[in-house]
């Protein structure tokens, strides 16, 4: 059996989403076991990303309810279960270990070696003194037509004073989330803390990353696929687009091309034919339809040069002097003989 605590259900549950009390439930699930896990095994096990783990215990740390230790080169290698008390303290104490997979375990020494891992203990940072901010909150009101509940408002505060975000940003975000008819605060703070994570700090940087978001969401659509797009096939995209310089339009023709080719293995096919356009120095639709046309001038001289040629290879036997031979005088000479 796995015990949960009371407190967890009563001042934790309802603040955290599907997938951080997933992570947070099976990490119990280990601890009690004894059993070593991953972030990658933890990704398969709900079938989310390695981001979506990562946010989720990056989540459970800084409520303090577990403590995660890194090598010196950043990499994650332990997780610990913390205590869970009612008010955290300034400093609390590792109930249990939850080891990483293949890795050594961080109790342990080797006398007279170095150990394999320099583990640094993650500090948790201080929260910044909370600010009342009741006119962001008129504006939530507005942009989602609705008042906004207890935990809504603990949303809000919570990317303001734990994400940092500045009065624009936050703004920006919910008005965003809004226009999209994303009007679950639970996707508000996942939007907010992907934008955390990848540094954005001002309105500019996030309407570039909402600019690509919304290029892959189309490059998708155009190919067919209807799942958000992994990060191998983001990859993809930031090559043609950045590696390439290939416009937004010239991709969709590629893509158009592709589903009217192939029903499988659309990515790649696609990928073919960029890079034979970048190879040609294709920059605009016109460059394309020019390089249509040139291909097919070509294919046409290549198909008269076949038929030429199989017309001269056809009648090159027809070209011997014929023979004019007497049937009946070579009958007549073998009878006299």
């Amino acid at each position: 059996m796995t015990s949960i605590s009371n407190i967890f259900i009563d001042e934790y549950l309802s603040d955290a989403n599907d997938a951080e009390i997933k992570v947070y439930l099976y990490l119990l699930r280990m601890m009690c076991s004894g059993t070593a896990t991953s972030v990658s095994d933890l990704a398969d096990k709900f079938n989310y990303t390695e981001k979506d783990v990562q946010r989720a215990l990056s989540y459970w740390e800084n409520l303090g309810l577990i403590g995660l230790e890194y090598d010196a080169i950043g990499q994650l290698v332990g997780i610990h279960m913390q205590d869970i008390v009612p008010k955290k303290p300034s400093k609390v104490t590792n109930l249990h270990s939850v080891r990483i997979n293949n890795t050594p375990d961080l109790t342990a020494t080797i006398p007279n070696e170095q150990p394999r891992y320099s583990v640094v203990k993650k500090p948790v940072a201080k929260k910044p003194e909370h600010k009342e901010n009741p006119q962001m909150l008129f504006v939530a009101e507005q942009y989602f037509g609705r008042t906004l509940n207890p935990n809504e408002i603990k949303t809000i505060y919570y990317i303001q004073d734990d994400l940092g975000f500045s009065e624009d940003l936050l703004d920006y975000l919910l008005q965003h989330c809004a226009s999209m008819g994303k009007k679950d605060f639970d996707y508000v703070r996942r939007v907010a803390m992907a934008w955390h994570e990848k540094g954005i700090k001002t309105t500019s940087q996030a309407t570039q990353e909402n600019t690509a978001n919304r290029a892959a969401y189309q490059i998708m659509k155009e190919l067919g696929m209807q799942n958000a797009p992994t990060p191998a096939e983001l990859q993809y995209f930031d090559r043609w687009q950045g590696e390439y310089g290939f416009s937004l339009s010239i991709i969709t023709e590629a893509c158009r091309r592709t589903v009217l080719q192939t029903q499988v293995k659309r990515l790649q096919y696609c990928d073919g034919i960029l890079k034979s356009w970048y190879k040609e120095g294709v920059k605009t639709l016109a460059d394309v339809k020019a390089l249509d046309s040139a291909f097919g001038r070509d294919t046409a001289k290549a198909e008269i040069s076949k038929k030429a040629d199989s017309v001269k290879s056809s009648s090159r036997f027809h070209q011997f002097k014929q023979n004019d031979y007497n049937l009946s005088s070579i009958e007549q000479q073998l009878l006299d003989n």
